[in-house]
């Protein structure tokens, strides 16, 4: 991509000066005349189809794919992720058009080349797909039998958004069956994620679940609290999806707390929004039937069933293009067969660290002798050192835990007093972990931004814990005056212990849930997992 980039650049166009609909054609164009390889024309035309999309020319953007996709089929060598983005982005066109049997051929085909690339995150996604098809159909219980599959491969999925969107739809699920406890559950995970997840809408669908189960629980008062705080943990943000569907749940809590004629009115104002907004099928089902529940509670029964037939119409229609049949056990049990291809395959991710050590032993003491290894910000280790002491690990087979490390609050930092202010703060926490961790068995890198990662070998868990508390009593009780002013800095950590036999990415998974818990607990704290 940033080659195709900088020759439109070297060309003589601005991509940033494109407006509205002309960006359509300006990728056409540079499909024909800026890009020369099969990749280059591929890349133009799943940026056109894009735009495509963004501007609901569905129809338009499915050509524009499936032309992407023949291009690449007739390469020498077609990448594996291009394929896999254009087969996803094909998916998510067929299901916008409803045109759900065509979408689930895709994510068949999608699944068989996400194994056979070895790609964790696009199967999860196909199979996200087949269960979102059958949550559309009305079948909860064969959704969750999907989602269970992704379950396995939960800790190799390298997107946490990814996680939170799938786990979302697993708690949407257990909503609809009544299964609190779990809906509780999951529901916990969900929180804990989203606080790391910069994605508004998700965070928001989360609260409206949280809201349905408060209801399901016939506890109002803070169903209504948790709708009253979405603006403020959301943000301002334009989603037609989610106005509506906040005000459906809004009009439900309004009918339990005894105020139909306030819940008729909001939904009046949504449908009147809907009017103008190309919703989803099920938004617009979500909406009459809303309706429908509150003219039947007040006993205005025609009503009541003139919502109910136009929710049916829509519905039937929706369903009825569903190839329900085609998601049942036979599909459940091809995606059976490739369990050991899936075991094979992490278990692959799990022992690459070790091969590579073997396969580029001389590259890595070249690296060493360069000065590549050193955070140039905090000069604590970077990186590409962390996968060379990693691997050093593994094969000397030593104990030893992670403690995940992240300034709370660290963006109103950079908003409020600027980005040479974060630096020296980022220095100063540096300095604190240096100092703290500077035994011959304490690693300390700068692994983010804001985080930090410290590996302490030959420790059990009470004695990393106990290092962790002492750093963020440290930092707490630190003299910020000079660097923040009247502001006070703290960190929350994570931390665990490396089981043997597992790879890193497990461990530092694992270090990293907790590190959500101890987020969501508050902040300043200590969390292990």
């Amino acid at each position: 991509m940033e080659n195709l980039l900088n020759k439109v650049q070297e060309a003589g166009y601005d991509v940033t000066s494109l407006v509205g609909e002309e960006s359509i054609e300006f990728w056409h164009n540079m499909q024909e005349t800026v890009a020369s390889t099969t990749e280059e024309q591929v890349l133009c035309l799943m940026i056109c189809a894009e735009h495509q999309a963004t501007f609901d020319y569905h129809k338009q953007s499915i050509d524009t794919l499936i032309s992407a996709l023949q291009l690449l089929k007739n390469a020498d060598s077609p990448r594996a992720d291009l394929m896999l983005s254009l087969r996803n982005s094909l998916s998510e066109r067929y299901v916008a058009t409803n045109q759900y049997d065509k979408a689930l051929e895709e994510y068949i085909t999608l699944t068989r080349l996400a194994i056979e690339f070895g790609d964790i995150d696009s199967y999860a996604i196909a199979i996200l797909g087949m269960g979102k098809l059958c949550e559309r159909f009305g079948d909860t219980s064969r959704a969750i039998r999907y989602y269970h599959k992704i379950d396995t491969v939960d800790h190799a999925l390298s997107g946490r958004s990814l996680r939170l969107h799938y786990k979302l739809h697993k708690l949407s699920c257990y909503i609809r069956l009544n299964k609190r406890k779990l809906a509780q559950k999951i529901l916990k995970e969900c929180e804990e994620l989203s606080i790391l997840v910069s994605d508004k809408l998700l965070t928001g669908q989360m609260m409206l679940f949280q809201t349905r189960l408060y209801r399901q629980q016939g506890d109002i008062n803070q169903a209504l609290h948790v709708l009253a705080t979405i603006p403020y943990a959301v943000g301002n943000f334009e989603s037609s999806w989610f106005a509506c569907m906040s005000r459906v749940e809004q009009a439900y809590c309004l009918l339990e707390s005894n105020k139909p004629h306030v819940a008729i009115y909001l939904l009046t104002q949504a449908e009147k929004r809907a009017e103008n907004a190309k919703l989803s099928s099920e938004v617009i089902i979500s909406l009459y039937n809303a309706f429908s529940d509150i003219y039947q509670q007040q006993g205005l029964y025609s009503a009541a069933l003139e919502y109910e037939k136009k929710s049916f119409t829509i519905e039937s229609k929706m369903i009825q293009g569903i190839p329900i049949a085609e998601l049942g056990a036979n599909q459940l049990r091809r995606l059976s067969r490739f369990d050991l291809q899936l075991k094979l395959i992490l278990s692959e991710m799990e022992n690459r660290e070790l091969k590579e050590t073997t396969e580029s032993q001389k590259h890595t003491v070249a690296q060493l002798q360069q000065d590549v290894f050193t955070d140039p910000l905090t000069q604590l280790h970077n990186r590409r050192w962390l996968d060379s002491c990693l691997k050093d690990l593994l094969i000397h087979e030593a104990d030893f835990a992670f403690l995940i490390i992240d300034i709370d609050h660290f963006k109103s930092i950079n908003d409020e007093l600027s980005h040479l202010v974060g630096d020296k703060a980022i220095m100063n926490v540096s300095a604190q972990i240096r100092h703290l961790f500077a035994q011959s068995n304490h690693h300390c890198i700068r692994f983010g931004g804001e985080e930090f990662l410290v590996i302490i070998e030959n420790v059990d868990l009470k004695q990393a814990e106990d290092e962790a508390e002492n750093l963020r009593l440290n930092i707490a009780q630190f003299d910020w005056q000079p660097v923040l002013g009247d502001r006070q800095l703290t960190v929350s950590i994570g931390v665990t212990l490396h089981r043997l036999g597992e790879n890193t990415q497990r461990t530092f998974h694992r270090a990293d849930k907790a590190l959500y818990r101890a987020k969501a607990n508050g902040r300043n704290q200590v969390c292990s997992e």
